[in-house]
């Protein structure tokens, strides 16, 4: 079977995909795993104190991703765990968390708002629009194809 890709839906997947591939290439490069990389970013911009909860809701990583991440963290000794309310842990950075993610992390982050420093208000509003645009429509396209499924086989 042969589908043929709006073209702009290509380079769009294209560069969705070079995005992904260039936060993959800078976790590697700072020496993490995807997960934990992201872990170490929430805990950045959410700071010490934050949930499980949090850091799942925040990095859109499924709860498991999470919780294996966040043991090993702590396992190498980045991380510890303090009580929460309930069940709930609060995690926190250890001194050579700290160290590492202003060595490693910080810098990407910095990096990364510099490029939103260059660009104008504009760009940003358009920018931030058009995507929510394109997931909006996909979503609402994906959600009809579900109906429309569950309603042939009823």
């Amino acid at each position: 079977m042969l589908f043929e890709q709006h073209p702009v839906l290509q380079e769009f997947d294209r560069l969705n995909n070079s995005i992904n591939e260039f936060y993959h290439e800078i976790c590697v490069t700072q020496g993490f795993s995807d997960s934990a990389y992201a872990i170490l970013q929430a805990i950045l911009m959410l700071g010490d104190g934050c949930t499980q909860t949090q850091i799942y809701k925040h990095t859109l990583l499924n709860k498991q991703t999470v919780n294996s991440s966040v043991k090993k963290l702590n396992r190498d000794g980045l991380i510890d765990f303090q009580s929460g309310v309930g069940r709930e842990l609060k995690i926190s950075l250890t001194d050579k968390g700290t160290e590492i993610v202003k060595e490693r992390i910080l810098p990407i982050e910095q990096a990364e708002n510099e490029v939103f420093d260059e660009m104008t208000a504009e760009e940003h509003e358009e920018l931030l629009r058009l995507i929510k645009k394109y997931l909006d429509c996909f979503r609402c396209k994906v959600e009809k194809l579900r109906n429309d499924a569950e309603e042939f086989a009823e």
